[in-house]
């Protein structure tokens, strides 16, 4: 079952990356354009995790109040 599971990911992966790379090919985009867009979005994915784990916290320490 995990080889399974791994080798979809991996498919997905390349699947992901072979898209990307095809738009830049096709629209004629910058490689710098496209590196910007993704600091971008990995600064906003680390702020997402960042919020679901304040908020974790602090779920924990309301439940943990209450003993």
């Amino acid at each position: 079952m995990g080889k399974k599971i791994r080798r979809s990911f991996v498919t997905s992966v390349l699947a992901c990356v072979a898209f990307v790379a095809a738009a830049i090919w096709s629209w004629d985009l910058p490689v710098s354009d496209v590196l910007s867009y993704l600091v971008l979005l990995l600064v906003f994915l680390a702020v997402i995790i960042a919020a679901a784990f304040g908020f974790g916290a602090l779920l924990n320490w309301l439940r943990g109040r209450k003993k």
